[in-house]
């Protein structure tokens, strides 16, 4: 930084000096200087300032964006909410190193999508203790609703989800096409929970039929041929209308072959996996005493193959983003007798999502510092239309940024946790690395793994278009 530039900064609120700086393209030693919540210097400052904090043999990395949650989402077959609002969510999310999150805004039955996003920004506005955006899912009325893509897309709501399966979400074939094709003319990126609902409401009514209706039987019912088809017709579909999309929650190599061989027609594809396909394998389905209830998602943990070839697809590309779709419920939810198909489906794992890929990423080789930031971060950004005000560290930018000690050690239990959830599906995991000190705009929001932020300081982020040709 010249002399010039050193003096016009007159004195920063903060600086962060020697640590390793790591964006999405490069890293190094190098001190970030803080104003008014933004970066106003990278390199070597020897400006005046308020704090300096030593960040001596620590990463400094953008504040994760995590891109898929579920806050205060009603569950019908349930009965409740999940268990953590935007208040605890928020704090679990801060406390781990992530910054932003993206929420989804479900429509129900005969309201608008404008309704939808309206009743979680109310929600959003007095809890949040980070920055927030809002994806709107379409669960019915197509043809009606994505008339209002233009006027959700003007006012910074670029994204929108379907879903191929999941009863009470589920669009039929004839409105998905709708939704890609209206979502590619307005500017907005479709994201697709993406799975074969008839596959899979034949393969249940059959264990059903045989009284086959334990855990146990939900990889079965919801297997890896589900995902595959679903993800390569709807990736078809993409590709015929030149509609970009976005599979969220990726957890099959037959997914993601799937996706490679269209991608190499039509690049607008973009794949996007979540923690617990890389961290645990589905023979936590066969745990005694229910105890594989806690680990229900959807679709379900996969097999020791599929991991290996998700972790291969972050570090080569393929995959481009790592998101939680964080759904936590308490155990006395997920214990409740019930057949598979009506147990609660989700996890918690916002507090520990970066973490566990630093731990299992960063620290073991398999993923490049550089490789970490973009899919917890920088790709995130470019995807949805938060770029470079989010993402990356550097002059200009929001002031979001994670100081990640690798020395950090720690095992991992459910008190530990800021979400409702009363238990923890790492539990007992030795994590190596965690965040020291977490900034939200320049402000620290938490400190050694502790939320130290308050409810209702994050805002809202109006998000512009995508930037696909920089993923």
């Amino acid at each position: 930084m010249s002399a010039p530039e050193q003096s016009e900064l007159q004195s920063l609120d903060l600086i962060i000096r020697n640590g390793i700086v790591v964006n999405a393209e490069s890293m190094g030693q190098q001190d970030v200087g803080i104003k008014d919540g933004v970066i106003v210097a990278v390199g070597q400052i020897d400006t005046p300032a308020a704090e300096i904090v030593d960040a001596s043999g620590c990463f400094v990395a953008p504040g994760a964006i995590d891109v898929h949650t579920h806050f205060h989402h009603w569950v019908s077959y349930v009965g409740s909410h999940n268990a953590d609002d935007y208040d605890t969510g928020t704090q679990a999310a801060a406390s781990g190193g992530i910054t932003t999150v993206i929420n989804y805004a479900f429509q129900e039955e005969g309201e608008s999508l404008r309704t939808a996003v309206d009743r979680d920004l109310e929600l959003a506005g007095t809890q949040a203790n980070i920055d927030y955006g809002l994806h709107v899912v379409v669960t019915n009325q197509a043809d009606t609703v994505v008339k209002e893509f233009p006027a959700l897309a003007a006012d910074g709501f670029t994204s929108v989800k379907v879903f191929g399966a999941v009863t009470g979400f589920q669009l039929p074939d004839a409105g998905i096409l709708r939704v890609l094709e209206e979502a590619a003319a307005s500017g907005i990126l479709v994201n697709v929970h993406a799975e074969d609902g008839a596959l899979i409401e034949h393969l249940t009514q059959s264990f059903r039929d045989r009284g086959q209706t334990g855990v146990e039987y939900l990889p079965r019912a919801r297997p890896a041929q589900a995902e595959a088809i679903a993800t390569r017709k709807i990736a078809e579909y993409a590709a015929f209308l030149k509609a970009p999309v976005y599979f969220v929650h990726l957890s099959t190599a037959a997914a993601l072959d799937a996706v490679r061989e269209v991608r190499a027609r039509f690049d607008k594809i973009f794949v996007e996996t979540r923690p617990v396909y890389l961290f645990l394998e589905e023979s936590v389905y066969e745990l005694p005493e229910s105890e594989g209830n806690k680990f229900v998602c959807l679709p379900p943990i996969r097999s020791t193959e599929d991991s290996e070839a998700l972790w291969e697809g972050l570090r080569l590309g393929d995959i481009d983003t790592y998101a939680t779709d964080h759904a936590p419920w308490r155990s006395e939810q997920k214990l409740a007798e019930a057949p598979f198909w009506k147990i609660p489906a989700g996890v918690s794992n916002l507090q520990t999502s970066v973490p566990m890929l630093f731990s299992e990423g960063v620290r073991t080789g398999r993923l490049h510092p550089c490789r970490f930031v973009a899919v917890t971060s920088a790709n995130p950004a470019k995807l949805f239309g938060m770029y470079p005000k989010k993402g990356v560290i550097a002059v200009g930018s929001d002031a979001d940024i994670a100081v990640i000690d690798p020395g950090d050690v720690r095992v991992l239990t459910a008190d530990q946790m800021h979400s409702k959830a009363d238990y923890d599906p790492y539990e007992g995991y030795e994590c190596h690395g965690w965040p020291r000190y977490v900034y939200s705009r320049g402000e620290l929001v938490a400190e050694r793994g502790r939320a130290i932020s308050r409810p209702g300081r994050g805002q809202l982020i109006r998000r512009g278009p995508s930037s696909f040709d920089t993923v």
